[in-house]
């Protein structure tokens, strides 16, 4: 397991992802923070929106904000059938928390956040499962 992420680490997992969504026919984005939530590497496949592009670095961004993977968040706070327990995500404040599926946290060997991946242009679960992707690729270096 990867005890650093870097821009090496990072252009490694996303150009990881981007392979795993051309292999199913997907156009997409994908992107990597530190563990600051600050960009180090982003790609977006040709025929990708910029939309797609700050989505994928929002996801990212608001897993290591939040320390815990995008999909656990929205499904703790923001899904429809949490009534009253429901937020909306401008309470929090930031206008980049993305609180969707795709946004997966990577951690060292010793469960230190390193930072997060994003991706951006499928359903939720293609997101999910090309983020899953770049997160076993990482987990490998």
């Amino acid at each position: 397991m990867a005890e650093r992420l870097g821009l090496t680490e990072a252009r490694k997992v996303v150009d990881a992802m981007l392979a795993a969504a051309a292999e199913r026919g997907l156009v997409m984005a994908a992107a990597v923070v530190d563990a600051g939530g600050d960009l180090i590497h982003l790609s977006r496949m040709d025929g990708g929106s910029a939309l797609n592009a700050r989505m994928s670095h929002n996801k990212a961004y608001t897993a290591v904000k939040w320390r815990r993977d995008t999909k656990v968040l929205k499904e703790r706070l923001f899904d429809m059938g949490l009534g009253e327990e429901r937020r909306d995500i401008a309470w929090f404040g930031d206008p980049m928390y993305t609180p969707v599926w795709g946004g997966i946290l990577l951690k060292s060997a010793a469960g230190e956040v390193l930072g997060a991946l994003g991706e951006s242009g499928g359903t939720p679960e293609q997101d999910q499962e090309i983020g899953r992707v770049g997160a076993r690729v990482f987990a490998e270096l």
